[in-house]
C-alpha cells in the first residue's frame, strides 16, 4: 500500500516539474489540474485497497477460530499379537483387537476393544489393510453400529504360493457415540508381523455437521 501512495507522488513531482521546465509558470499553472485529479484518483484506489485487505484480515481471523474449535480425530492402528503368526480361524466371526497404536489424535479409537467411537456427530472416512499367507482364505469387514458396511475377501489358493494382500475404504456419517470396528470373519486369516505393520485400522474426521 505504501508503494501505490509513494508512485502517486512520484507522478505528481514528475508532472509539475516537466511543467516548470518546458512552458514555465503558466504551463505549470495548467497542469496542477491533471495533477490533483490523478492524485484524487490514487487516493481512491489506496482507500478501496485497504478496505479490502482489511475484509480479508477478518475473514482469516475468523477461519482461524473455526479451525481452533474444530474437533480434530485421526488414528491409525496394527495388529502386533501373535508376533509374526497367523491369527485365526475362529468358529466365529471375530473382532479384530488392532492393538498397536501408531496415531490417534483425539483419543477415539480404543486399543483395548478394537473400537472406534465417534466424539462428534460428522461425516469420517475409515481403511483397512489385511495380509494372509498364500493358502490361507481371508475375509475382512468394517462393521458400523453393529452393521457390516464394506469387506474384502481373499481365496485360498492351493495351487499358488503367492500371498495376499486385501484392503478397503469407506466414508460414513457418524452420530455422536456411534461406534466403528473391523471383524475377521469365519474360518480366515490373517497374518500378523508386528515389525512392518500388515494388518492396518485407519480412520479420521472428514468434517462435523
Amino acid at each position: 500500500m505504501p508503494r501505490v501512495l509513494a508512485l502517486g507522488v512520484l507522478v505528481v513531482a514528475v508532472l509539475l516539474a516537466h511543467g516548470d521546465q518546458e512552458a514555465g509558470e503558466s504551463t505549470s499553472t495548467d497542469l496542477r489540474g491533471p495533477a490533483v485529479s490523478l492524485m484524487d484518483r490514487l487516493t481512491a484506489r489506496l482507500d478501496d485497497l485497504q478496505a479490502q485487505l482489511t475484509e480479508q484480515s477478518s475473514v482469516l481471523e475468523e477461519l482461524k477460530r473455526e479451525s481452533r474449535g474444530r474437533p480434530q480425530v485421526a488414528f491409525s492402528a496394527s495388529i502386533s499379537t501373535p508376533p509374526q503368526e497367523n491369527l485365526g480361524p475362529f468358529a466365529n466371526e471375530t473382532k479384530l483387537v488392532f492393538n498397536k497404536v501408531l496415531t490417534n489424535i483425539g483419543d477415539a479409537y480404543s486399543p483395548d476393544t478394537g473400537v472406534f467411537t465417534a466424539p462428534v456427530k460428522g461425516v469420517y472416512y475409515f481403511r483397512y489393510t489385511g495380509y494372509s499367507r498364500a493358502m490361507k482364505p481371508s475375509g475382512l469387514s468394517i462393521f458400523h453400529a453393529g452393521r457390516r458396511v464394506v469387506s474384502t475377501y481373499k481365496y485360498s489358493n492351493q495351487a499358488s504360493y503367492d500371498n495376499g494382500h486385501s484392503s478397503n475404504g469407506v466414508t460414513l456419517l457418524l452420530a455422536a457415540g456411534d461406534s466403528v470396528h473391523m471383524q475377521l470373519w469365519v474360518d480366515s486369516w490373517v497374518f500378523v508381523d508386528r515389525r512392518y505393520n500388515y494388518c492396518s485400522f485407519t480412520g479420521f474426521l472428514l468434517f462435523p455437521m
